[in-house]
């Protein structure tokens, strides 16, 4: 099929040709459709049978541009077709933590899928200082499964190599290698700071060789380590939640990378918004900051607990290349240690990065621009936030626990 742009006046008849798609709805006459502005990239709808509110679909598609910016900014469609395969193998190792897909399209970069219109987007509900009891404990369980199972201790090297093969995303690297590892740490004209916000702090970043030589590491090994297939963009807008259940979205990102990237944009995130809130002085904002750090410890060592657990079963059913005469036993278990040690630090790095350009770069959050009022306020917890991770970027082998990360945190806000 030729691709063509989707819209509120053609989608329904193209709804209406699809076979998996018939059976979502009762009947055709009535339905309403929703166009959804939030993203930048694509283009995004509901659609729903005005008589039968259960009855309705999301639908995204891709144009060969950058939504936003128009056609004068030409993106690949490809960011579809790698937000498909990611898709198609996330369901496939963690099914619980997915929207179900009802059909999806490479030719038309098209994907439709179920409306999660239960729930909402974790950003939002961590600004608003929602309780998530399961948050932790599901996205823990999204990292492990989808990080293992990708990754050389689960796949055989022919299998990974072709895995590897198929997930290439490079239009969409290159933007993170971009907006993430560069622009941020130079004057470009992309970046966006916070008028309050001194120029000794982004001095402190943009002029500090220290610093710029440790996000010329993270960059290296972002672009040179393909560990695991990543989700790629694994921040709070990337998941939607409610009190029963907690859902990854958006994958278009995706690519085989280091396993700490998705990890640490994770925290990236749960920390910033942990400053969003540490300021304030009562003691319901006190609770919810010792439950946003609770979480975040949670989330690393339920992380580890569950790929460590898989990594042995998988050992158990079969041969592992790592299970030499040479690398047993308690030689084994060290190599393990080591090896999540390595992914701890380099999940710092990570954070470090994604924490920085969410505020000298062009891409902000809603957890600091709420305060755009009083740019004051925004500044000292932008500064917050970027002396947190100007430590926790050069020094991040240094730190063996997040326990001692959260401290670090704390500190901060203290001062």
């Amino acid at each position: 099929m030729e691709y063509y742009q989707l819209n509120q006046h053609n989608l329904i008849n193209y709804l209406q040709s699809l076979p998996e798609v018939l059976q979502r709805f009762s009947c055709f006459d009535h339905l309403e459709v929703q166009e959804i502005n939030d993203g930048n990239m694509n283009f995004a709808f509901v659609v729903t049978n005005k008589q039968g509110s259960n009855q309705s679909v999301f639908v995204k598609q891709a144009p060969p541009y950058i939504k936003v910016m128009g056609e004068q900014w030409p993106l690949t469609r490809q960011r579809m077709t790698a937000e498909i395969n990611a898709l198609n193998y996330q369901s496939s190792v963690c099914p619980e933590m997915l929207p179900e897909v009802y059909y999806q399209s490479e030719a038309l970069s098209v994907v439709i899928m179920q409306n999660l219109s239960q729930h909402a987007i974790l950003r939002t509900e961590l600004i608003q200082a929602r309780y998530l009891p399961r948050l932790a404990e599901d996205l823990s369980t999204f990292l492990a499964e989808t990080l293992f199972y990708s990754s050389s201790f689960a796949l055989s090297s022919l299998n990974k190599k072709a895995m590897i093969s198929k997930s290439n995303n490079q239009d969409m690297c290159k933007i993170t290698e971009d907006f993430v590892f560069t622009y941020p740490f130079e004057h470009h004209e992309m970046n966006d700071y916070n008028p309050a916000l001194s120029q000794t702090v982004i001095d402190s970043i943009q002029k500090n060789p220290n610093v710029r030589a440790h996000v010329a590491q993270m960059k290296y090994m972002f672009m040179n380590k393909p560990e695991a297939l990543l989700h790629g963009d694994l921040h709070t807008g990337s998941v939607m939640v409610n009190g029963l259940e907690t859902f990854v979205i958006d994958p278009e990102f995706s690519f085989v990378g280091p396993m700490g990237f998705d990890i640490g944009a994770l925290i990236a995130n749960l920390y910033i918004n942990y400053f969003s809130h540490a300021h304030k002085r009562s003691v319901e904002a006190a609770n919810y900051c010792q439950w946003l750090l609770q979480t975040i410890d949670d989330l690393w060592y339920k992380f580890e607990a569950k790929f460590l657990s898989l990594w042995a079963e998988h050992e158990l059913s079969i041969q592992s290349p790592f299970m030499g005469k040479d690398l047993t036993g308690g030689t084994h278990q060290t190599f393990r240690q080591a090896f999540l040690q390595q992914v701890l630090s380099d999940s710092l790095g990570f954070a470090a990065c994604k924490m920085i350009r969410r505020i000298l770069g062009v891409a902000k959050v809603a957890d600091f621009m709420q305060f755009k009022k009083d740019q004051k306020l925004r500044a000292k917890l932008e500064t917050q936030t970027l002396n947190m991770a100007i430590e926790i970027l050069v020094n991040r082998h240094a730190y063996t626990s997040i326990a001692d990360v959260n401290k670090l945190a704390e500190d901060l806000v203290a001062v």
